[in-house]
């Protein structure tokens, strides 16, 4: 057998996940800062045998985070979890150095990660290595060929050899010994928000990261940003779905000018709620009496529905739940990238923001 798969075979015998795991190599030895990076606190952590892990695992899930050092590397397991691939934690853990990290859940979800002095360089799912993004995506090519990874090859290979590439990286070799050794656990409880910006939009840059009232939110990602992200987020699904009574209009001018008389507001949500709840039960008969028997027509009234409710939800009393829901439901009218990307940088702004308040 390959030395390569032989290795992995070793691993998975002495208890390596099979099914979801997230394993991170950090070019750094300072488990508490580590810690941090990943956003746990530390002063929390503790050393858990092999034993311990197996209950924690059962009890904390994907919060917990299993770290060991190796030489000057940190190695991170989340045996349920996907903290370490995210730009969010994988950036800030390459600070001075680099970091690589992998995440799989079977053969259902995949990614790969490679940063090098705060920057994703090079990324990839791991059932599609040609398709490669990020400001290098070949900074890996020579490794990639060393240890043999390219498409064609099993699941089960693929795995194997994507281990082998964060050994050759980092230099350190993951063994049985490693899995049963104590490990220094914390929890991510809160997770780290994302970049505001997704690196795929930077290089080359999205122009609509350019538009003034894009450039005026990014800038200053504050509360004060929350009713402009609502009522972004509102415009844009009246421009896609024809609402009868002008409804989208006069959310937006509730939104904008307050209310004109006492009550205005929940008077709206209400009439809204009403609304929403006939075109459900019209969405209902209509599938029933489907003659395609995809229900293709009762789409037309679903999507009504849901942008009923981004209407509701963007006129709750919390800014940011407001905001939050609006940009999320938002999303789901999108035709093309360039919206749909739109949105999900609002939603990443309204995420950081909910993060900062909770860490004042």
């Amino acid at each position: 057998m390959d030395p390569i798969h032989t290795r992995y075979a070793e691993l998975l015998e002495a208890g390596f996940p099979n099914g979801q795991v997230c394993l991170t190599w950090c070019q750094n030895s300072d488990l508490e800062e580590v810690a941090r990076r990943f956003g746990a606190a530390p002063e929390t952590g503790l050393w858990a045998t092999v034993d311990d892990l197996e209950d924690l695992e059962f009890e904390h899930g994907e919060e917990l985070v299993e770290l060991t050092t190796m030489g000057k590397w940190t190695i991170a397991m989340e045996p349920d979890g996907f903290q370490g691939v995210r730009a969010a934690v994988l950036e800030p853990l390459s600070a001075s150095g680099c970091a690589f990290s992998v995440f799989w859940n079977g053969e259902l979800d995949n990614e790969v990660a490679y940063a090098v002095d705060g920057r994703i360089v090079t990324s990839f799912d791991l059932m599609n290595i040609g398709e490669r993004s990020g400001s290098d995506p070949a900074a890996l090519d020579e490794l990639l060929d060393q240890v043999g990874l390219h498409d064609g090859l099993p699941a089960q290979a693929r795995k194997a050899r994507i281990l082998a590439l964060g050994e050759a990286i980092s230099g350190q070799r993951l063994t049985p010994q490693w899995l049963r050794s104590d490990q220094f656990t914390v929890l991510v409880a809160d997770p780290l928000p994302d970049p505001l910006v997704p690196a795929a939009l930077l290089n080359p840059r999205a122009p609509f990261l350019d538009e003034p009232e894009m450039k005026r939110i990014l800038a200053d990602p504050s509360p004060t940003v929350l009713l402009d992200i609502t009522k972004l987020a509102v415009s844009f699904t009246v421009a896609v779905i024809d609402l009868e009574d002008s409804l989208g209009e006069k959310t937006l001018q509730v939104l904008e000018h307050g209310e004109h008389s006492p009550g205005e507001r929940e008077a709206l949500k209400s009439h809204l709620t009403r609304l929403r709840t006939e075109t459900d039960r019209q969405a209902v008969r209509t599938q029933a009496r489907s003659t395609s028997g995809t229900g293709d027509e009762a789409r037309p009234l679903w999507r009504r529905s849901a942008a009923l409710v981004l209407l509701e939800q963007a006129l709750g009393p919390s800014p940011i739940d407001a905001a939050r829901s609006a940009a999320e439901r938002a999303g789901n009218f999108c035709a093309t990238r360039t919206d749909h990307m739109r949105l999900h940088v609002l939603s990443n702004v309204v995420a950081r923001i909910a993060y900062d308040l909770r860490h004042p």
